[in-house]
């Protein structure tokens, strides 16, 4: 099969030694806007800068695509068009709609679709995938994909261009490490998604929360910024307290070996689809509508992980209570948050009855005080309360049965408190902050 590459950054040179060492393959083509990066191919491969000559030139019956996010989709198309069967480097595209129009050209024109997800082939998954036969005894699963995206990307900027990449971890680990867990799990869906450490659009670390078709809860940490090495693993929890564990670095102690022999079996495969058809459609564009999904929870929600998005505040107690009551009828106001102005005095309560939505009777209280706060701020759900002694506990919301005098500040805490059983006085100063997860 005579295969061209278009595009020869950094992930072109694992396409080129799996082409060059499968028998099955020839390289009679490449293309790259950068004249510089043409220079050193053997006689027999012709060289283009602009891949719609490289397509007419008739030398090449498939292409791979290892180009920028952005450019993936209308370079595919041009292929696919052209009757050219396609290799695609993940993601397929950044946008699920583009992705599912790749399908329906691939269909019209008779021609393969193909998207390179390596981990697939990773030895390790594959020994795992091989090992979960009874889905009745998982707990849940874990997978972490972790590296620092300097050390993988090189001199490419164009993975922290977000017009580029299309955003950061989610849209770049993030396929390998679904595609993977979908190797050995079988199809999942997204149930929740947080991104965090953004920088200039671009997302450095996420938390992906999947379920299989029979329920089965996985969570998958992305991280772009890890502080040294990488881990790329997957972990199977089981209900007796049993573990089955990928780590698909294992053994290949050089950087990147790794990609070797998940390259050349992603060769071997895109030949074999083209030559003998597939057996299912592509998972490329289901991969992008599970990135588009994540990204339209993760970008929505106000929480951002490892950003500090409020600085702390202090409130010094200018009155102290001491009693506790099991009866006392207060109400979980619906806010998630209170705007708070320098010099206001609130009421601080604690309680035991983790109240959590809005109505939620709150009986079992034990009060702490009044405390005036020494700037504006804004008080949220969540926000860990600190004592001069140490953390106190967490608000859980808001009552304003003494609005608009005051708020009771209601703070979930394991047993109920009072001033007197954390030994408070006046003129001690409790701290309210955020805090980073």
């Amino acid at each position: 099969m005579r295969i061209g590459v278009i595009g020869l950054g950094v992930i072109a040179p694992f396409f080129l030694q799996a082409i060059e060492d499968d028998p099955e393959l020839r390289l009679t083509a490449v293309c790259d806007l950068d004249r510089r990066k043409l220079d050193g191919f053997a006689p027999e491969t012709a060289v283009f800068a602009d891949h719609r000559e490289l397509l007419a030139s008739g030398l090449v019956d498939g292409v791979v695509v290892t180009l920028p996010n952005h450019a993936h989709a209308p370079v595919v198309a041009d292929a696919l068009r052209a009757g050219v069967h396609v290799c695609c480097e993940k993601p397929l595209t950044v946008r699920a709609e583009d992705a599912h129009h790749l399908v329906r050209l691939a269909d019209e024109h008779a021609t393969t679709l193909f998207t390179a997800f390596h981990r697939r082939y990773n030895s390790h998954v594959q020994e795992l995938a091989a090992q979960v036969a009874d889905r009745s005894q998982i707990s849940h699963v874990t997978s972490r994909y972790q590296e620092k995206i300097e050390e993988h990307s090189g001199t490419e900027g164009w993975y922290q261009d977000i017009d580029r990449c299309g955003g950061g971890c989610v849209i770049d680990n993030g396929p390998n490490a679904l595609d993977a867990l979908e190797t050995v799990l079988g199809p999942l869906t997204l149930t929740d998604a947080t991104i965090g450490d953004v920088r200039s659009g671009v997302e450095f670390c996420a938390e992906l929360h999947l379920s299989t078709t029979d329920g089965i809860p996985v969570l998958v940490d992305l991280d772009w910024a890890l502080e040294t090495g990488e881990r790329k693993d997957i972990t199977v929890h089981l209900k007796d307290g049993g573990q089955l564990y990928a780590d698909m670095l294992d053994g290949f102690e050089a950087f990147k070996s790794s990609l070797d022999h998940e390259y050349a079996g992603i060769m071997a495969d895109f030949h074999r689809t083209v030559r003998d058809g597939r057996s299912g459609p592509d998972r490329g564009p289901h991969i992008v509508d599970l990135v588009e999904e994540a990204y339209g929870i993760g970008r929505t929600r106000e929480e951002r992980l490892r950003m500090t998005a409020k600085e702390p505040v202090s409130a010094r107690l200018v009155k102290l209570l001491f009693h506790r009551r099991a009866d006392r009828g207060m109400r979980l106001s619906p806010w998630q948050s209170r705007c708070v102005r320098a010099g206001d005095v609130h009421e601080l309560v604690t309680t035991t009855d983790l109240p959590t939505t809005t109505g939620d009777r709150v009986d079992h209280v034990g009060f702490l005080g009044f405390a005036e706060f020494g700037a504006g701020t804004v008080i949220e759900r969540g926000d860990v309360v600190t004592g001069p002694h140490g953390p106190i506990g967490r608000v859980a919301g808001f009552d304003e049965c003494h609005a608009p005098n005051h708020y009771n500040i209601l703070i979930d805490t394991e047993r109920v408190l009072t001033a007197e059983d954390l030994n408070l006085h006046t003129l001690d100063t409790l701290t309210f902050s955020g805090g980073t997860r």
